[in-house]
């Protein structure tokens, strides 16, 4: 008998983490703390039928009482309650033992019976569940006992769960005042925090400045913003590409030349650092540097002089002098300067890659959405369905930004040719935005590819309703709820 209820258990654990994964795309769009408590407590009391339910985010030691409460949200036509009303009893309690705290007769409870808002409120049933470590989820109901029965008290925990990155991720950023928006750079993740931070102390410095990071991660968006926001920002930024520069030509397309200099010249011709005088000079994979010219740009960044090819005389520059590469010049085996590399790494800007922060995707994809539409003549501004935007964040994105927004471009083109109002998964493309879980074995992948297909636009249709999706699709709700789990 116990087995048998351990595995009827287990069963139940698992129907919770499936209907709380199907709310990730909603938490996806949520645009804010406010909207992720609100989110929360709509769906607890759809699932529980609770009269009372709100939702708290803090900041602070709850234990203490030293806290402020950064968002109170309820739904329903509750009215939101006043931190003097918010029971620090239960959710002292709850913060203390970092585990949900139910109560079939509050009153009688001697945790927190005496509280203030059980007694106020004469309620019996109260569930109180963590999100994180800085939040907590709250359903009542004054007239009923042991209105919260197993199922939900797995359901909502797990929903807080998924919930909880949402409200952790401020208290994971580095202290200090949030940074606004960078010219060209989108997120709010910790690491985007870092690089805003790092971009904003280096911009105004005078010195060269170096941005590692690897191929796709927007390193020349990194440049521009720190152009944007320097001194030079009204002269002009001038990019380059040093792996697209033949050897030869390298010296006089940095410096330029002199009328004669060689064969074909005939008149003096100025180089990218004379073009970008008065601003800026951005040096891509700087890495690539041709090694005979290397000594020169050098020069450049130690004296602030160079000389044309073929002139005899030094001319002065008024360039900054920003480079990036994706790879350690520090380690590069004497193919690169050492005291050129220690020269331009006197303000390093490290660009994470998109893995290191997921969280942003959805962001950059809808900026990188309404930038491919407007690029597209007389294309409708188009939106991705929630189930797009969730196929979207669970990539790992190995080509990082560069490869999302090919991803986008190449929706954007499916969604138009098939008449879509909205990007949905079908449009993403096989086996780019749509990761591919192992399957059942003793299926071909051609069966394989086309059952994940329909599952995901059935899902998609229902708006992550996985009955919905099951009646849609002619099959049982346990069938498709299996066939989920073995994909995960």
């Amino acid at each position: 008998m116990s087995s048998s209820i351990d595995l009827d258990r287990v069963t139940q654990a698992l129907e919770a983490v499936a209907w709380a994964q199907g709310h990730l795309p909603d938490l996806i769009r949520c645009d804010g703390e406010g909207e992720v408590l609100g989110l929360l407590v709509d769906v607890a009391r759809k699932r529980t039928g609770a009269p009372v339910a709100w939702a708290v985010s803090w900041t602070g030691d709850i234990q203490r009482g030293d806290l402020s409460f950064d968002a109170l949200a309820t739904t329903g036509g509750g009215t939101v309650p006043a931190p003097s009303e918010v029971s620090r009893t239960v959710l002292g309690w709850v913060a203390r033992e970092a585990r949900p705290a139910w109560a079939d007769e509050a009153a009688a409870d001697e945790r927190f019976g005496a509280a203030r808002s059980i007694v106020i409120h004469d309620l019996r049933s109260v569930g109180c569940v963590p999100i994180g470590k800085r939040g907590a989820l709250y359903v009542a109901d004054p007239s009923a006992a042991g209105r919260f029965g197993p199922a939900e008290r797995l359901a909502l925990p797990a929903l807080c769960a998924l919930a909880a990155p949402f409200l952790d991720r401020r208290a994971a950023v580095p202290q200090g005042p949030a940074p606004e928006p960078l010219p060209g750079l989108v997120g709010s993740s910790g690491a985007m925090f870092a690089l805003c931070r790092a971009v904003r102390a280096f911009a105004p410095m005078p010195w060269p400045a170096l941005i590692l990071g690897e191929t796709g991660t927007g390193k020349e968006s990194v440049a521009r913003a720190v152009h944007a926001l320097s001194p030079r920002a009204g002269g002009p930024f001038v990019a380059v590409n040093c792996a697209a520069i033949p050897e030869e030509l390298a010296e006089g397309t940095l410096f330029g030349h002199e009328r004669g200099a060689f064969t074909g010249a005939d008149r003096r011709r100025e180089g990218l650092v004379e073009r970008a005088s008065g601003g800026t000079l951005f040096l891509d994979e700087v890495g690539e540097l041709s090694p005979r010219v290397q000594p020169k740009v050098l020069r450049l960044l130690q004296e602030g002089t160079f000389e044309r090819v073929g002139g005899e005389r030094e001319q002065r520059a008024n360039t900054r002098v920003v480079a990036a590469t994706h790879r350690s010049l520090d380690a590069a085996e004497g193919a690169f300067r050492a005291d050129l590399y220690h020269r331009l790494a006197a303000c390093v800007i490290r660009v994470p890659p998109l893995s290191a922060r997921r969280e942003d995707v959805p962001a950059i994809a809808a900026h990188l959405l309404a930038k491919a539409c407007a690029e597209v003549h007389g294309a409708p501004v188009l939106a991705f369905t929630p189930g797009a935007l969730a196929a979207l964040s669970g990539r790992s994105w190995p080509g990082n930004v560069r490869e999302l927004e090919n991803t986008v471009r190449g929706a954007v083109a499916r969604t138009l040719a098939d008449g879509a109002d909205a990007v949905g998964v079908a449009q993403l493309g096989e086996g780019l935005a749509v990761p591919r879980p192992s399957l059942p074995q003793g299926l071909d992948a051609a069966t394989d590819a086309f059952v994940r297909e329909r599952v995901l636009e059935a899902l998609d249709a229902a708006q992550g309703n996985r009955s919905q999706a099951a009646v849609s699709l002619g099959v049982s709700r346990q069938w498709l709820h299996k066939l989920l789990t073995r994909w995960k």
